[in-house]
This record gives C-alpha cells, structure tokens and sequence, in this order.
C-alpha cells in the first residue's frame, strides 16, 4: 500500500471535504482516505497495483478542485 498526500487550497469547508473523499472513495484501488478541510490537506493510502497517484490527481481536478502536491 502506498501513501499519496497532497493540498486542495479550494477546499474550505466540510462539504468539500465530503465530496472529495466521496470522490477518491469512488476510485478502485483505494483503502483509505483522509481528509482535513481546516488543513487543506487529503492522504490517500492506494493499491499501487490498481491506481496510480497521477490518476487519483486527475479525477480530483476533473471534479473542478486545484491539486498542489
């Protein structure tokens, strides 16, 4: 299992957060997230063999939220 933590400067309240990890949950491959809307961070732990970080950033970003990593 990898770790994939990264920013989301757009996001500003808990529904966003909500959204996200509905949207990272969403993906197959993926055993946890964790996301903290105060810090405007979100740590994805993934399967390396059924999801790569590029594809999680993508779809993050598809969803109309900026990704800095």
């Amino acid at each position: 299992m990898k770790e994939y933590s990264f920013k989301v400067p757009s996001m500003h309240d808990e529904t966003s957060a909500k959204e996200i990890a509905s949207i990272i949950t969403g993906i197959r491959g993926i055993q946890d997230v964790d996301v903290d809307y105060q810090e405007g961070t979100v740590n994805v732990y993934f399967d390396e063999n059924q999801v790569i970080k590029d594809k999680i950033k993508y779809i993050v970003e598809k969803k109309g939220f900026k990704v800095d990593d």
